[in-house]
């Protein structure tokens, strides 16, 4: 990258503590347009606070993050919904919405018109192969079905958001409801979305699958970033064993495209 390139996302010193414990401590993180990161780690290393501190649902004891070069909590939230859409762990809708709806709701800061936004969902909907599900119930869906319509829903948002600026998705553990064969879906559509410029983050659990679609990788361990950089370069049996206390065999073999970790 250039050194002209403005950062979609930078995190500058960032430290969180709650109830006299640090949950992040000095934490600097900076992401190009463009690039996929995974960010793993341990339950309790801190990557649900990281993200939270990134949507603004969680302030930092002290610190500062900057969305295309702005100060975040300068952003209007106006702004901030057409640069940066979210897809959170778990997200409750009890309403009884048909699953269109759901989906439209990414639509609801679009400048276009209604029947634009309407088209994109249409498009949307059949990438995703959830076309079949459109007027079904949304509280009738299971888990994993959920999941890929609000999944939808996100992709709307950054359909019809500011093209003007880089934009950033975030993704809390996005396939922990799904099947492998979504699983696989889901992230080769955020990888596309990374190659047209969109700037991705997913919180993830398995090393593997951040190894085969993440450009970067980066590891927490209580809080401090202990390992940044490639597949190759973070996904190793020292790696694994100072994070995680386990020991892994990981598989460097020409036939993958990356590491195995078994």
């Amino acid at each position: 990258m250039s050194n002209t390139t403005k950062s979609v996302l930078h995190c500058q010193q960032l430290n969180y503590h709650i109830a006299g414990k640090c949950i992040f401590n000095d934490l600097n993180l900076t992401l190009e347009e463009g690039e996929f990161l995974a960010v793993l780690g341990p339950n309790g290393a801190g990557k649900s606070s990281l993200f939270k501190a990134i949507t603004g649902e969680l302030k930092p004891t002290s610190g500062a993050i900057f969305l295309n070069g702005e100060v975040r909590n300068s952003i209007s939230m106006r702004e901030i919904a057409k640069t940066l859409a979210v897809l959170p762990q778990s997200a409750s809708l009890s309403f009884a919405f048909q699953v269109i709806d759901v989906v439209m709701m990414g639509g609801l800061q679009a400048d276009c018109s209604q029947a634009k936004v309407k088209d994109l969902a249409d498009i949307i909907l059949t990438e995703q192969e959830i076309e079949h599900l459109r007027i079904r119930s949304y509280p009738t869906l299971s888990g994993g079905e959920k999941q890929r319509v609000h999944f939808a829903r996100v992709l709307l948002q950054l359909a019809v958001g500011n093209k003007n600026k880089p934009q950033l998705l975030l993704l809390d553990e996005p396939t922990a409801a799904l099947d492998i064969n979504y699983q696989h879906q889901l992230l080769k559509s955020a990888k596309h979305l990374a190659q047209t410029g969109v700037a991705v983050i997913a919180v993830l659990h398995d090393l593997n699958l951040a190894a085969k679609y993440a450009d970067r990788i980066i590891l927490l361990k209580e809080g401090n970033i202990c390992a940044n950089g490639s597949a190759e370069q973070v996904v190793t049996t020292d790696n694994i064993r100072d994070v995680y206390g386990y020991e892994s065999t990981v598989i460097n073999n020409s036939d993958f495209s990356h590491p195995i970790v078994m």
